[in-house]
């Protein structure tokens, strides 16, 4: 795939976009699989095209696609999160996005800043608070990019195995 300098264009996917998604996907699945190969799957194209269009045939999520030069080269597949108010926590309605990938050769060319800008407003328009998203230590170059659009680390998580 090569692209040249273009226009970002995002469009809201469908259920029919989960073999696009999938093939997508495994940009982010191979550095996770090799990074951490106790917790993640070998890819299973198949397996990944079967779960998002589950996913976004469903009511709760919302994805969009981006494509320069005609050809998709990245995803946001994101769900609205209700956290009831208990009595240590404020009730909480965010926007938390669960994936987020640019194919390699699309990177440093504003799609990943224009699908967060996408969520943001959809966000926005859905009186939700904020966006939430979590992700792996070892994806330094991530963090790099979320600081960039505004994010802030606010919670660690710590794993004990057994």
């Amino acid at each position: 795939m090569t692209i040249t300098d273009a226009e970002v264009n995002l469009r809201r996917a469908t259920a029919d976009d989960a073999e696009t998604i999938a093939a997508l996907n495994e940009h982010v699945q191979r550095l996770h699989l090799q990074a951490a190969p106790e917790q993640f799957t070998p890819i299973d194209r198949a397996a990944a095209q079967a779960f998002f269009a589950t996913q976004l045939a469903g009511q709760d999520a919302v994805a969009w696609i981006a494509d320069l030069s005609g050809q998709a080269v990245g995803y946001l597949y994101a769900a609205e999160a209700h956290r009831a108010a208990n009595p240590f926590t404020i009730e909480q309605h965010t926007l938390y996005v669960h994936h987020m990938a640019v194919h390699p050769v699309a990177r440093r060319q504003g799609v990943g800043s224009a699908m967060f800008a996408a969520a943001e407003t959809y966000a926005w328009t859905h009186g939700l608070s904020g966006l939430r998203l979590d992700s792996w230590l070892f994806n330094e170059e991530a963090h790099v990019f979320f600081q960039r659009l505004g994010f802030e680390p606010f919670v660690t998580r710590f794993a004990r195995n057994l």
